[in-house]
């Protein structure tokens, strides 16, 4: 007996796992009314078996998903933030780029429609526009490049101030200075003059007889000697006309915010002849009688 099981148990233990998982198969197949003794007890002795069993492959592959799958996750983590950050510099210095372009594009523009003017292209590397002292921005250009004291400076929105010194640009804000212009709309004539704020200037000597309302544009006259005509200044508001003397009162919005500037024109030569200076009648020296 024992020879014959030794002779052929690679049989019978093929033949058993053949068997057993079908007999298992159809005792869970059948309804429970219709099992039998013998389907029952498979199910008796195999149901231990088998959640035994689904008990070892779900802790295995949870063990899998938990730490071999996700063994290298953690610098895959690094490598993907290292990434993304990268990524964010390389917009922001896009951005930046971009931006640059923009501004030297609109200066480009700005010198290529008054061809009868010659620009030298500074950036602006320092800034003081502190309320003590001058206000001023210094600029990468200087006397080796054909800039001298008193020219104009400007960009594309309109004046920025002029030539203070070598490489020192004295602003439309600052109290030293005053712009000769003109309303645009009526033709009437001012002066701006800076109140050492980077954000208003103040109106000078518009006669209380001219036409003026809010938001009159305020251009270059020419008048001044140092500033070609038709230059954008600045914006009037506050607009006081008082009852007695001879002039009104107003604030004037800068076309060109100081602040933010990077880049300016230094103009260097105008072939534009400016109008002689006309002061109002008030100042006009009396002529003499013969």
């Amino acid at each position: 007996m024992f020879a014959l099981l030794k002779r052929f148990r690679e049989l019978i233990l093929v033949a058993v796992l053949l068997i057993v998982p079908l007999g298992v198969f159809f005792a869970h197949a059948k309804k429970p009314s219709e099992r039998s003794r013998l389907d029952r007890a498979i199910l008796w002795l195999t149901t231990p078996i088998e959640r035994a069993v689904s008990w070892g492959v779900t802790v295995t592959l949870r063990g899998w998903d938990g730490y071999v799958a996700l063994r290298h996750a953690k610098e895959r983590s690094f490598e993907l933030t290292h990434e993304v950050e990268m990524l964010r510099l390389e917009r922001q210095q896009f951005l930046a780029d971009r931006a640059e372009a923009d501004r030297l594009r609109s200066l480009l523009q700005f010198a290529q429609r008054s061809p009868d003017r010659t620009y030298v292209g500074a950036r602006v590397i320092g800034v003081r526009l502190g309320p003590v002292g001058l206000q001023v921005l210094a600029i990468d250009r200087g006397t080796d490049d054909g800039i001298q004291r008193m020219m104009p400076v400007v960009v594309g929105e309109g004046v920025v101030g002029r030539g203070q010194a070598a490489t020192d640009v004295l602003v439309l804000t600052d109290r030293n200075s005053s712009i000769a212009v003109r309303v645009e709309r009526t033709r009437a004539r001012a002066n701006v003059r800076g109140l050492g704020k980077p954000d208003a200037c103040k109106l000078d000597y518009a006669l209380r007889t001219e036409d003026m309302v809010e938001g009159d544009q305020l251009i270059t006259s020419g008048t001044d000697g140092v500033f070609p005509r038709g230059l954008p200044v600045g914006k009037a508001t506050k607009l006081e006309r008082n009852k007695h003397g001879l002039f009104q009162d107003a604030l004037v919005v800068p076309a060109v915010d100081v602040t933010r500037l990077e880049e300016v024109l230094v103009v260097t030569r105008s072939e534009v002849e400016t109008e002689e200076e006309v002061q109002p009648a008030a100042y006009a020296p009396r002529a003499k009688a013969p």
